[in-house]
């Protein structure tokens, strides 16, 4: 008798909720404040914010639990959320605010409850809350205020219905994939669709700019994360191994702190195209004895090259997302080398020999990050052409004092050019250096070449003078460095 009645008292509590218009199931049900519209819109900031960062929590939960398609749908909610507070915001400070509200500490339980949560939310932004602020707006004038709560309501709506649905059927993981493993959000209005429609129905936007919500999407972010705290932590441990007078490991943490940042910005790229807003921050370097940074390197490395960017490429092949896979496909690739440059390294660290001959100079490929000790005549990942990998040596870089680029000194055949060369230097391993300056005629032939020894370690800079006779047209004039290995290499060309 008593289950008996407890069902009948809640089958009607339901059907007066459908039953009942949406402004007395309001009242009957929510309380709602309701002031000034500038009053309503710092309530509506503060909810909306507060719903963004409940949302990113329950994606975290859901990522957790196995669920990932939910975890994109909170993802994307939390983007629209907030889209909605900023808008709000915005109106709220040009009619005089200067305090934003702050969003409410999200309270985080199973997935199932956290979709409760979101949907009891929803439900009451757009029954409750919106109607109420929408129709004071109409009601002071302010228009714009208006369509943003409209704007707001309608999309409320959509993200009730999509909660409401995916708790249904939370157990058919089937349906889950198939409905909402990918899903859009207009980034006008915020409404979250499962499918990229030709116009969004609520505010007319093109469903061309939606934003898209699938796994290669999520990867690109944690891919730029990734690689942002490697080129990061690369860099922190550069500087600490110049201070452990480790000069080519410093040039090797340099040049792979470039590649990775590369890969980020690569990563990046394509994020925003399909809707990313917020670049995602690097971690803050923990930096130990360059012997265990090299390790700490390598363990990432190994980890991107074998784990994570083999997923990810599979992903984006089976999502259709070419440009992200090609993308990741030459970041596993280049980090499979970095990998091998930093256990090389680590295993000979203490063979100084062995360092100085094989990584004095390296070499980094401007397209996809691949780091070598030779420059190649292709990049063996990308095809790049050799000529154009950036050259890590002994960081000389030079100058024609007179400020004339590079490359533009003029010169009439038949008279002698009297130039100052300034050669500086960030490098720890530059003490002592020989300067040479070659000058070849049109065919490539030396005519002449003179040298002089250099004590950079001092100042960090010199001043070279040079008288070149220019006997015809078409001549040049290289500069080289060389600290008494077997190698010179070249550090900038002069044409004539």
């Amino acid at each position: 008798m008593k289950r008996t009645l407890c069902f009948f008292l809640i089958m009607c509590l339901i059907v007066s909720m459908f039953t009942i218009s949406p402004a007395v199931y309001a009242e009957q049900y929510f309380a709602v404040v309701v002031g000034s519209t500038l009053d309503n819109l710092l309530a509506s900031v503060q909810g909306e914010s507060s719903a963004t960062a409940a949302y990113r929590a329950f994606a975290e939960k859901a990522y957790e639990e196995g669920y990932d398609a939910i975890a994109r749908l909170f993802l994307a909610t939390a983007d629209a959320e907030a889209k909605h507070a900023e808008d709000e915001w915005a109106i709220a400070q040009a009619m005089g605010a200067t305090v934003r509200p702050a969003a409410d500490v999200p309270v985080v339980g199973t997935t199932a409850e956290n979709l409760k949560t979101a949907f009891d939310g929803e439900t009451y932004e757009y029954i409750a809350m919106y109607p109420e602020f929408l129709e004071v707006a109409k009601a002071e004038g302010m228009t714009a205020a208006a369509r943003i709560f409209e704007f707001a309501l309608e999309a409320e709506t959509v993200h009730a219905a999509n909660y409401d649905d995916v708790l249904k059927n939370l157990g058919n993981a089937t349906y889950i994939n198939a409905n909402y493993g990918v899903v859009y959000r207009c980034p006008v209005c915020g409404e979250v669709s499962k499918e990229r429609p030709g116009r969004c129905p609520i505010c007319g936007n093109n469903g061309a700019n939606y934003a898209m919500y699938n796994q290669t999407y999520f990867n690109l972010l944690a891919a730029v994360h990734g690689e942002s705290s490697a080129s990061a932590a690369y860099s922190a441990f550069a500087l600490k191994a110049k201070e452990d007078g480790y000069a080519e490991v410093y040039r090797l943490f340099e040049a792979t702190s470039d590649a990775e940042a590369k890969h980020a910005n690569d990563e990046w790229e394509l994020a925003r195209a399909m809707g990313a807003s917020v670049r995602p921050a690097a971690d803050v370097p923990v930096v130990g004895t360059t012997a265990e940074n090299l390790q700490t390197a390598f363990d990432g490395e190994t980890y991107e090259y074998k784990v994570m960017y083999p997923e990810f490429l599979d992903t984006a092949k089976a999502e259709g997302m070419t440009a992200a896979a090609r993308i990741f496909e030459f970041a596993l690739e280049a980090e499979t080398v970095h990998a091998g440059n930093y256990d090389d390294v680590l295993k000979n660290l203490s063979n100084a020999t062995y360092i100085k001959a094989n990584y004095s100079v390296v070499y980094r490929c401007p397209v996809c990050g691949e780091v070598s000790k030779e420059r190649p005549g292709r990049c063996p990942i990308c095809g790049n052409n050799g000529a154009n990998y950036v050259m890590y040596s002994f960081s000389f870089l030079t100058y024609a004092c007179d400020g004339q680029p590079i490359g533009t000194l003029d010169a009439a055949v038949g008279k002698t050019l009297d130039i100052d060369i300034l050669l500086t230097t960030n490098d720890i391993a530059a003490e002592s250096v020989a300067f040479f300056a070659a000058l070849y005629d049109k065919d490539g032939r030396m005519v002449s070449i003179v040298n002089q020894n250099l004590a950079l370690a001092n100042t960090g800079f010199e001043t070279v003078s040079l008288s070149v006779p220019i006997n015809e047209e078409g001549m040049s004039l290289k500069t080289f460095i060389w600290d008494g290995m077997t190698f010179a290499p070249l550090i900038t060309e002069y044409l004539f």
